[in-house]
């Protein structure tokens, strides 16, 4: 079952779900917008609005800390605006239990494009579980920045 706004609000106030910072323009009818972090933009320069090449891929990461329950999870999708021009995000699922910033790969497959600091870039829809699970506690709980992928010994 995807949750609708008003569920996720419901989740937020009875301290079920965390998502911090938040504004309450960042809630849509069934999900929630996700703000593009500063950091890991520097990959290119020092300013504020960062240019990313066609053709080239990189790590970004949300300003916001997610702290899931055990009973939801989430789809995170890049915002049509953004899809739009060019750039494409694979598939990310945010496990139950989960706490941390939301890593991000993004691709370019469009002309060169500017990626400005705190816009909405992300959208993050929540599905109920049938029942809670064991929560999350792999190598990624607790992430902030962009994380590079964490390869298993072999």
């Amino acid at each position: 079952m995807i949750l609708s706004g008003r569920d996720i609000k419901w989740y937020i106030e009875s301290g079920k779900l965390s998502i911090f910072p938040m504004s309450e323009n960042q809630f849509r009818e069934n999900g929630v917008d996700l703000i593009l972090s500063s950091k890991g933009l520097n990959l290119f320069s020092d300013s504020k609005t960062e240019t990313l090449p066609h053709g080239i891929s990189c790590l970004l990461c949300t300003q916001e800390t997610l702290g899931m329950p055990d009973d939801l999870m989430g789809f995170v999708e890049l915002r049509s605006t953004w899809a739009r021009r060019g750039l494409i995000l694979p598939p990310t699922i945010i496990d139950a239990g989960f706490i941390g910033e939301i890593t991000l790969e993004v691709f370019n497959g469009g002309k060169d494009i500017p990626i400005p600091v705190g816009q909405r870039f992300a959208h993050i829809v929540f599905a109920k579980l049938t029942n809670p699970t064991i929560p999350y506690n792999g190598k990624y709980q607790l992430q902030k920045g962009p994380t590079k992928a964490i390869l298993d010994k072999e």
